[in-house]
């Protein structure tokens, strides 16, 4: 359960945020700097000593596909209600992954950033900021550390599977990149926005949770009111 779990440090929220904006604002106002850094990063993934690497792009890609990330989600809920009892934390899991989703495409319709031209290996429709790939991972990253990695006692173990979630995170940037799908910085718009999104989240949990307990865990929810 979330019940005893701090939100995210407020640090790395504000600096999320200002990444966002920045981010944000480099794209509504042409910024040529921008541009050039995102080509010259995807320039460098691009390169012909890296396309060894595309078959194991594409696979990572299609694991991180957007619609996956909602079945994900769905998984993840359902072991939570079915098997814990934790019905709130199901809700919870729910609701962010479903409302992110449609935060990260109503930020798309307003950023209205085209797609790279070079080299897309998979053409991809709609616009590039944020990364949708991206920003589902890591809310499905974030759940399974919060309720599977979290909780384990400390161990190399644990520490391994830290760090497994940071690398599969930094895999899904790199292979959209590499299949020319995004810009550097629309990944980083949506970590970014993940950070944020995760700290609204993780408040209006802990705000909500005796409420929302008392309709669907009615003994916790009394419990808690003791």
């Amino acid at each position: 359960m979330l019940r005893d779990m701090p939100n995210v440090p407020k640090r790395f929220v504000i600096l999320a945020a200002l990444v966002v904006i920045v981010l944000v604002a480099g794209v509504k106002m042409q910024s040529m700097f921008m541009l050039f850094v995102d080509q010259l990063f995807s320039s460098a993934v691009q390169s012909e000593f890296m396309m060894f690497l595309e078959p194991v792009m594409r696979l990572i890609t299609m694991i991180a596909d957007t619609k996956l990330g909602l079945i994900y989600a769905v998984l993840i809920a359902a072991y939570l209600w079915l098997r814990q009892g934790q019905r709130v934390d199901a809700i919870w899991v729910i609701c962010t992954m479903f409302g992110g989703a449609v935060v990260a495409y109503l930020l798309k319709e307003f950023v209205k950033r085209p797609r790279p031209t070079i080299a897309q290996i998979i053409p991809e429709t709609g616009y590039s900021m944020p990364s949708g790939h991206t920003f589902e991972a890591f809310l499905v990253l974030a759940f399974l550390y919060l309720f599977f990695v979290r909780p384990m006692a400390e161990s190399s173990l644990k520490k391994a599977c830290t760090a497994g979630l940071v690398i599969w995170q930094i895999l899904v940037i790199w292979s959209r990149i590499f299949m020319g799908a995004h810009y550097f910085t629309d990944t980083l718009v949506a970590v970014g926005l993940g950070t944020v999104w995760l700290w609204v989240a993780i408040m209006l949990y802990h705000s909500l949770y005796d409420t929302i307990a008392n309709y669907i865990e009615p003994s916790v929810g009394r419990h808690h009111q003791r």
